[in-house]
């Protein structure tokens, strides 16, 4: 008996456009993230929605180039953040100190309530708040 060769595997071609990302540079991607660019204005630099920049996120080199860059921006904030505070501006400190040490330093505070349960009884219209505490 002759074994059957097996049926060959013919890659399917794409249809379509190609995607630009393929011929996209990384390091563009992350020096535009680095000076502070939104997600939708590298978009619009490459010539892309924000859907589909969205979508190119899915890809790990591409995510990774466009964290990378924002990582550089924040640092950069923080740092003159950080210089501007040590120099006394009282609006920097607040707002340092706010995003670093929320627990102590945020503008809503907690309270907790102990004790036991207060019920509060409100007439109907027509009823005397008498007739109320006669019934509780």
């Amino acid at each position: 008996m002759k074994k059957k060769s097996p049926t060959p595997v013919i890659p399917k071609k794409k249809m379509g456009r190609p995607s630009k990302l393929d011929a996209l540079d990384l390091n563009e991607v992350e020096e535009m993230a680095g000076l502070g660019l939104t997600d939708d204005e590298i978009g619009l630099v490459i010539g892309v929605s924000t859907v589909t920049i969205n979508a190119w996120k899915k890809r790990t080199d591409f995510l990774n180039a466009l964290k990378a860059g924002k990582v550089k921006a924040d640092q950069k904030v923080s740092l003159s953040l950080y210089r501007k505070a040590l120099t006394g501006d009282t609006t920097a400190c607040i707002f340092w100190l706010k995003n670093r040490q929320r627990d102590r330093w945020r503008d809503k505070q907690d309270h907790e309530i102990t004790g036991g349960t207060a019920i509060f009884l409100m007439p109907r219209p027509g009823e005397k708040l008498t007739d109320l505490e006669e019934e509780a």
